[in-house]
């Protein structure tokens, strides 16, 4: 029998009238964080302890099971009862489970950019000291350390061990130096966009790691997206920030260069919606990066100005080859070159965010830390994602990709069949009123083309890997399977006369162009340059991975090569295994590089199989041709209810502001005579 905890209606909670700090007397919550010390309170709100011994040492008191879980109570070196909430660790004994609950530190962090590092300086407070090395660990493997030192000696930390004061908190001032060129090289060797910042502490026990944080204070927060830190250079074209999770872990991010001249556009914009611009009456339509017009965002803005709707906007960079016909076609009020002070107007006064991505890709280079936008974007209450492909092939649910607990999560979904609408219900938190199930805009397009275009071209597309991109050609790498296939077309009779098209993922093309040019301009001439959209509509046969394009190509008739040498590894770095398997892929399946040119002369004469057929037909139900027209349909009625109901507030605050005017007028009136 428990001296602590009994159940009580399903629930563990305390008994005898214990509590914890907040007076609840519940032990296992949705808001209670795993691993971390609580107090235990008698109802005087009073922590309960025992009398002080000679030991000073951990003593376990109870271990109580419930659902998956356990509860430990213990009494702490202190000598009062606390309790941790836990499951079974893989490595960890329940002592070391404590251990690294007490010794989780208190922090304030500070970080300043000087020369060629970068110094991160503050407090960092252990409530004991039996630690002999400090160091901040980078990246999600944490291989890469950096020694933490103090300016005061053990000895006297741990005089002022529990003292809190601000003066004794000087105490434990602490410093730690990165180099920007090892910052560089770790990038080179990973190749790793994001590196999350780990404080790694060892003792004889065991390394413990803890999310380095600018304030140990800091918890699950949406305020946290907003953080931002200048740009620190660290080479000719690559920089680097940082930003915070929403929990408030520092996470390093590599991005290019950015002109100064678009931040002070950015921030001109900014301050003339602030002051002139009364109400935001702008759809806002862009694609990745606002790079390209090739996916459904395009489709709903080219259906939207068939219907004069004057409030669409369709942003794309003016370095894009589309971006001379989209002028001709629909003229420059309408589209509007990305990173100019028209942009940012626009973008500011946006009622919605509609992207075939999520909204943080409208931001000004390929990876970004803006303030100003993210704030625009965790504002907007209207960010509609139409998806860049149907979210049927990795998984990205158990990823957490979608989760309305993220700040930049849309508000709304597409979604093309009740399976996939079902996962998003399921994994992500979304509710039926988020889902708009009209089916992806872009499928309308390759069910068309399966009557009007011919299909005679081949195509080689991987999709987008950020655990290899660092410019390597070895044989197994992201750039090197893309030379072999190269060798392999000019090697064999049988493409002669055919058109190949090797097409790099859109971040990787970017990556290797901005940051690795040796690199790009090898391989520039062989790589397809024009819109992925009119490739994929003329492939017969499409060679992918794990791409949603391939939903794309057999929806318009392809037939898909699945090449999938390296899906172990994929599912490890992705973290949830692919929900495209062997069972519901919807083509023939290659584990080995060598059996690729065969499957391709095999499947270039035929029609797709029906149990193809049959697979996707489970997988992607709306293909009628219609999806386009019922999206921008339901996507209209969303904002005009909601227009409607702002309009309604509007005109009440108005009314009652006039009211005003005429009663204090009237005052005046009486005051006068």
């Amino acid at each position: 029998m428990s001296v602590y905890s009994e159940v009580s209606n399903g629930s563990l909670v305390f008994k005898d009238g214990f509590l914890d700090f907040n007076g609840s007397v519940n032990l296992i919550t949705r808001k209670r964080s795993s691993n971390k010390k609580y107090y235990v309170y008698d109802a005087a709100g009073q922590i309960i302890s025992e009398e002080n011994d000679e030991s000073h040492t951990v003593t376990i008191k109870e271990i109580v099971y419930h659902k998956g879980k356990q509860v430990i109570f213990y009494l702490d070196k202190r000598m009062r009862l606390s309790f941790i909430v836990t499951r079974k660790h893989k490595r960890l004994t329940e002592e070391q489970i404590i251990e690294k609950a007490e010794l989780a530190p208190s922090q304030r962090v500070w970080s300043i950019p000087l020369f060629n590092f970068i110094l991160f300086i503050g407090v960092l407070r252990f409530r004991y000291t039996n630690i002999q090395e400090y160091e901040i660990a980078l990246g999600y493997d944490k291989k890469y350390r950096f020694p933490i030192k103090y300016l005061f000696s053990k000895t006297i930390r741990e005089k002022n061990t529990f003292n809190t004061s601000k003066l004794k908190l000087l105490c434990h001032t602490f410093f730690c130096i990165i180099p920007t060129k090892d910052l560089e090289r770790i990038y080179i060797e990973t190749s790793s966009i994001n590196l999350p910042m780990f404080l790694r502490i060892h003792n004889d026990t065991a390394n413990y790691y803890y999310p380095f944080k600018k304030s140990g204070f800091d918890k699950y927060s949406c305020k946290h997206y907003l953080y931002n830190t200048f740009n620190y250079r660290i080479s000719k074209s690559l920089s680097v920030f940082m930003r915070k999770s929403v929990t408030g872990q520092l996470v390093f991010v590599y991005s290019n260069k950015l002109h100064k001249s678009i931040v002070m556009k950015e921030a001109i914009a900014y301050v003339i919606v602030k002051l002139f611009a009364r109400k935001n009456n702008r759809i806002i339509l862009f694609e990745k990066f606002c790079e390209g017009a090739s996916e459904s965002a395009y489709e709903i803005f080219k259906y939207a100005r068939q219907q004069n709707d004057t409030m669409a906007r369709f942003i794309i960079d003016a370095k894009s080859d589309l971006y001379p016909a989209l002028i001709e076609q629909f003229g420059k009020e309408y589209i509007i070159k990305k990173n100019t002070l028209r942009s940012f107007y626009n973008i500011f006064k946006a009622d919605a965010l509609i992207s075939s991505d999520l909204a943080t890709h409208i931001q000004r280079r390929l990876y970004d830390n803006d303030r100003l936008i993210k704030k625009k974007i965790l504002d907007n209450k209207n960010k509609i994602f139409l998806q860049h492909g149907v979210a049927l092939a990795t998984n990205v649910f158990e990823r957490g990709y979608f989760n309305k607990r993220v700040p930049i999560a849309p508000d709304y979904i597409v979604t093309s069949s009740r399976r996939e609408s079902r996962n998003f219900l399921k994994y992500a938190n979304y509710t039926n009123e988020d889902i708009i199930p009209t089916g992806l805009p872009n499928l309308d397009l390759y069910v068309e083309s399966k009557e009007t275009v011919q299909k005679e071209e081949i195509t080689f597309m991987l999709t987008w890997r950020p655990w290899d991109l660092t410019g390597g050609k070895t044989e197994g790498s992201y750039v090197g399977r893309y030379i072999q296939f190269i060798r392999m077309i000019h090697s064999d009779p049988f493409y002669e006369g055919k058109k190949i098209n090797v097409v790099l993922h859109p971040k990787a093309k970017v990556i290797l162009r901005d940051q690795f040019p040796d690199i790009y301009a090898e391989i520039k001439s062989k790589l397809y340059a024009g819109d992925i959209k009119d490739i994929l509509l003329r492939s017969k046969v499409l060679i992918s991975d794990y791409s949603s394009v391939t939903f794309y190509a057999f929806a318009g008739g392809s037939n898909v090569i699945f090449y999938w040498e390296d899906k172990v590894k994929a599912e490890k770095e992705y973290g949830a295994r692919n929900i495209l398997q062997k069972e519901n892929a919807f083509g023939d399946i290659i584990y080995d590089f060598n059996q690729l040119n065969a499957f391709i002369q095999s499947n270039y004469p035929q029609e797709q199989k029906a149990a193809y057929q049959s697979k996707f037909s489970l997988m992607v139900e709306r293909t009628d041709g219609n999806n386009t027209e019922e999206t921008y349909n339901y996507i209209r009625n969303i904002l005009d209810k909601e227009r409607g109901l702002a309009d309604v507030e509007y005109r009440n605050k108005r009314f009652l502001r006039n009211e005003r005017v005429l009663q204090l007028s009237g005052q005046e009136n009486i005051q006068s005579k």
